[in-house]
């Protein structure tokens, strides 16, 4: 990147930060403002009304009737008092202001960052770029814009506040001028190179960072909790997260060393400056060149520039940081759509008849050139139930990220109704589905909040909540819940009941009954039910769904022999179709796996 390139992307992304800023929130933004320019000036102002006081004293004094112009001397005082209590009551109020924005920027981006964390595709979250780009926006943290806000505000009220103490020092001595500039640039510089050194290095173990958070997850969370102590993990784990650990804080502290001592030479060699300059205006003064006035001027001033270079030096460097950072997060927040949406959608004629159609579908996720889905043709007829049989790893789930446009075909076409699913609003077109996947959510809310979130926009869930529940048959054991739907699940928090695997899956297979769809999609259903649990969902099965279509993947017979036509899949091709007469006189591949888990059925009779 050149230059004018960076310098383009540096102001692009700073005006990208104070959009923020000022759309979190204008009133703070222009309280913070004013009150920081009330700071400056009344700051200024006690520095001007000091030396003006020392002056009339230093003539008081000189003469004879030093008593008869008290009154003069005390006005100064009444003024300087004035303008220290202006300045201490701005630069609260500044303070507030800052604090009180910065909350407010920090909410806005965080609202951001979810916004963009939920309309991203599931390409984003299926990939390793995902766990970077989350892990540095992390790193750059929703505080990044409002540091940058307040930062923007200090270096504006320290750069003025440092061009008027150069100006005082100018009226002093002309000569005294390159100090600032020894006192600051240096120092300025130093900062900026170990700022970029560091950000260098922290994207580049962004990954060691998310193994050593891997690691800690592993040895904390409930999830893995049994086996971590009946296979003895724990030190293991704990041996391979310190040695990580180890290494990046070595790392770190390298650099921080080196940044210290450099900066402690530049500190050195600036004070040295300084008390050299001092000595040689102390002298002017002895010599009646300059008032005491201007000497007491000059310490104060001087003494103030180096703290506000100091702060300005920190602040320019945090700019640069922030700026850095607020990179990562913007490198986030810009993800773009794998899926595309159409900018012109056809409209879904909503009617209870959905024909779903596969026509010569190939699938390669991003990012590999291995199709998973080779050439699939199928099709799911209105009041239709389709079983998809096939080994694991087949291609099941894939096809069923492509039927519901969580994924788009890299060749072929899927139709609903005989409009390409591509000219679809995708919203729209994602409504026609239920889906319940092996890997469905355990929500850490209610009985209720868990089965409505698979009907989330529904305006009558009092009603629909139970009707699901009673269909998924999940009903009967709720109801012998303490707080029947208000129980809250999971014990990730206070009073929370944690289900069987059985009960998990009838509650999931409820969400997916919430939504009054055109086709269900059901992924291992009953995987985890009992033979009589299974047996009664799939007894009245099409009245439970309302006679809608459905596509059923199970390994388990009762569940397939259900179906009114049945695809085998294999090596993410169809191989075989057809009803399960059909296919098992075929004798080919649906035949054998019918065959392998019947022969656990049969008994032979002595």
């Amino acid at each position: 990147m050149t230059s004018v390139n960076k310098l383009f992307a540096s102001f692009s992304s700073l005006m990208r930060i104070l959009s923020i800023s000022w759309k979190s929130s204008r009133k703070w933004t222009l309280l913070s403002t004013f009150f920081i320019a009330l700071e400056i000036i009344s700051g200024l102002g006690v520095l001007y009304l000091l030396k003006q006081m020392v002056d009339v004293v230093t003539e008081v004094l000189a003469e004879p009737t030093a008593a008869d112009n008290v009154g003069e001397v005390l006005h100064y005082v009444v003024l300087t008092g004035l303008g220290t209590l202006a300045y201490v009551v701005a630069r609260a109020l500044a303070g507030f202001a800052r604090e009180t924005q910065g909350m407010l920027v920090a909410d806005h981006v965080d609202n951001m960052v979810q916004e963009t964390a939920i309309s991203v595709d599931l390409a984003f979250y299926e990939s390793p770029l995902y766990h970077d780009t989350l892990e540095r926006a992390r790193q750059s943290g929703s505080q990044r814009p409002a540091q940058v806000a307040s930062n923007l505000m200090l270096l504006g009220k320290n750069i003025l506040m440092l061009a008027a103490i150069v100006v005082m020092i100018a009226t002093i001595n002309w000569l005294l001028l390159p100090i600032i500039l020894f006192a600051i640039v240096p120092a300025l510089i130093a900062r900026i190179y170990f700022t970029r050194i560091l950000y260098d290095w922290q994207r580049r173990r962004t990954q060691m960072e998310r193994r050593a958070g891997y690691l800690d997850w592993l040895m904390t969370s409930d999830i893995h909790a049994k086996e971590l102590r009946l296979n003895q993990l724990g030190n293991f784990l704990r041996f391979k997260y310190k040695h990580i650990r180890d290494d990046i804080r070595g790392e770190k502290l390298a650099i921080s060393r080196k940044r210290t001592m450099v900066e402690s030479i530049v500190a050195v060699v600036a004070s040295m400056i300084f008390f050299t300059s001092l000595g040689y205006l102390a002298w002017q003064t002895a010599q009646g060149q300059n008032s005491v006035g201007e000497l007491v001027l000059f310490l104060l001033i001087f003494q103030r520039a180096q703290t506000m270079g100091q702060e300005l030096v920190q602040q320019l460097s945090k700019l640069y940081e922030d700026h850095l950072y607020m990179g990562m997060l913007f490198e986030f927040m810009d993800m773009q759509h794998t899926v595309p949406r159409s900018t012109q959608p056809v409209k879904i004629v909503h009617s209870e008849k959905a024909n779903l159609k596969l026509e010569n579908v190939c699938f390669a996720y991003p990012g590999t050139h291995k199709n998973v889905i080779k050439n699939v043709n199928m099709e799911i007829k209105p009041g239709q139930i389709v079983a998809l049989v096939g080994a694991n790893g087949s291609g099941k789930t894939s096809l069923i990220k492509l039927m519901t446009r969580l994924y788009d075909p890299t060749e072929g076409s899927i139709q609903i109704n005989g409009i390409d699913a591509q000219n679809c609003d995708i919203d729209e077109y994602r409504q026609l589905f239920s889906v319940i996947f092996q890997d469905y959510s355990h929500y850490a809310e209610s009985v209720h909040e868990n089965i409505r979130f698979g009907h989330i926009n529904g305006s009558d869930a009092a009603q629909t909540v139970p009707w699901a529940a009673e269909n998924a048959g999940a009903a009967a054991f709720i109801e012998e819940l303490d707080d029947k739907y208000d129980t809250m699940l999971t014990r990730l928090f206070d009073n929370g009941k944690e289900l069987s695997v059985g009960q998990w899956q009838k509650i999931a297979l409820a969400r997916a009954f919430m939504l009054k769809s055109n086709i269900v999609i059901l992924d291992e259903p009953t995987s985890a039910m009992d033979p009589v649990a299974e047996s009664e969902l799939f007894e009245n099965f099409r009245e439970r769904i309302s006679h809608r279509s459905a596509l059923v993947i199970s390994h388990r017979l009762s569940t397939i022999r259900l179906a009114d036509y049945i695809y085998v899949m294999d090596d993410g091709e169809i191989k075989e179709s057809g009803t399960h007469e059909s296919l098992f006189e075929l004798g080919g591949i649906y035949h054998d796996l019918f065959s392998r888990q019947a022969k656990y059925y049969q008994h032979d009779l002595i």
